[in-house]
């Protein structure tokens, strides 16, 4: 395993620094963007691409809008009309400026295999090689609107499409969100799966039998009212040591706290967890949970390698812009050969407030963006 971290040191920039930064990466040369986001109910759709394209700049302004369909009883469908006003929205910024392609997930199988989740498999195939990003000098993923289930496997593929293609080019991706913490609670699953899984890409050798005996430590970056997503989690991975990675410092300084509250009976009462295991990272900066939960696994490999050494489970439970870290940890351990798995709980639907509810409130959120590959990495 290597020793040193990909993203030490890294670029992020958020709040008034991100409009400086595309302001200043955009007028510095031409570039062409292909610019990637969910089609969704979110507020917080267009929030990224509106700020980028008032940031001026030469080239083309491109868009993947990702389609996807919860089915027809989901809880979500009472928000058509704020997804549909979202798209108009994004087609008048984009006149003039850019095209649109439309990709659709699916989200379940068909034919003899029906009902059999396939989300995030999907995900991973909206672009299938380096040719798929086209001549574009940037591809920023937008997961603002998106779920982790396909955020996750889609920011793992494009990495992986240009840290391995054979292009002399440089590609720069980023990762932009529009974060906000407490709307991000209050955007509560509606309707979970019985069992969780392994995202695509992020399965490695988890559930093989030639590794079965090796022990397993499982790594849950918390975020509340998630107890169904941890318990059925904790079935799949069935740990032997479990590390909980909790928010602090927050924006609510007593948010640690209450999450350690929240989730008492479950981790210290049912499953046993020493208070030494738990890991802080801080809520604003998934690039700290990137770097502890790496530390950690390093940690586990090296003391566990008599024994064969161990298999890793890391979910995210909790922000968005928090659950990056447990993402970029994953990509990069499992490129450097650790047995790392990505657990996940899909949801059947989200709601905001009361279910049923069909108003969102009206508010927005500070953006981030992350740039993970290409130029600032070169030197």
């Amino acid at each position: 395993m290597k020793s040193s971290l990909r993203w030490d040191p890294y670029h992020m920039r958020g709040g008034q620094e991100f409009e400086s930064f595309w302001k200043g990466h955009l007028g510095s040369a031409p570039r062409n963007l292909l610019y990637v986001l969910g089609r969704g109910f979110d507020p917080r759709m267009c929030s990224g691409i509106k700020s980028i394209i008032e940031c001026g700049g030469t080239g083309l302004r491109d868009c993947v809008l990702i389609r996807f369909d919860e089915g027809p009883e989901s809880p979500s469908n009472v928000y058509r009309p704020l997804v549909d006003d979202n798209e108009t929205l994004l087609r008048s910024m984009l006149d003039g400026r850019g095209g649109i392609v439309e990709k659709t997930i699916e989200m379940w199988s068909t034919g003899e295999a029906r009902g059999r989740r396939i989300g995030s498999r999907s995900a991973a195939s909206v672009f299938k090689d380096i040719g798929d990003l086209g001549d574009y000098s940037d591809v920023v993923v937008d997961i603002s609107a998106l779920p982790r289930g396909i955020f996750a496997p889609l920011i793992g593929k494009i990495l992986y499409l240009v840290d391995h293609a054979e292009v002399e080019r440089s590609i720069n991706v980023h990762v932009v969100v529009s974060e906000n913490s407490d709307l991000d609670r209050n955007i509560q699953d509606a309707g979970i799966d019985d069992v969780a899984g392994y995202v695509h890409g992020f399965s490695e050798d988890m559930e093989t039998e030639a590794t079965s005996g090796k022990p397993r430590v499982w790594v849950p970056i918390l975020g509340e009212g998630q107890s169904g997503q941890l318990e059925r989690i904790y079935t799949l991975v069935n740990p032997d040591e479990i590390c909980p990675v909790i928010p602090w410092p927050s924006s609510n300084p007593r948010r640690g706290d209450d999450l350690i509250i929240e989730y008492r009976e479950l981790l210290f009462d049912r499953w046993r967890v020493e208070p030494g295991n738990i890991v802080y990272a801080s809520e604003r900066n998934p690039f700290e949970a990137y770097r502890q939960v790496h530390q950690l696994v390093r940690h586990y490999s090296s003391a566990l390698e008599p024994l064969g050494g161990c298999k890793v489970a890391l979910s995210a439970v909790s922000s968005k812009l928090l659950s990056l870290g447990s993402i970029l940890a994953a990509y990069e351990l499992k490129e450097n050969g650790t047995s790392v798995g990505l657990a996940h709980v899909e949801s059947q639907g989200f709601v905001i407030g009361a279910p049923g509810d069909p108003t969102v409130p009206d508010t927005t959120g500070e953006l981030f963006n992350l740039w993970l590959a290409g130029e600032c990495y070169e030197t």
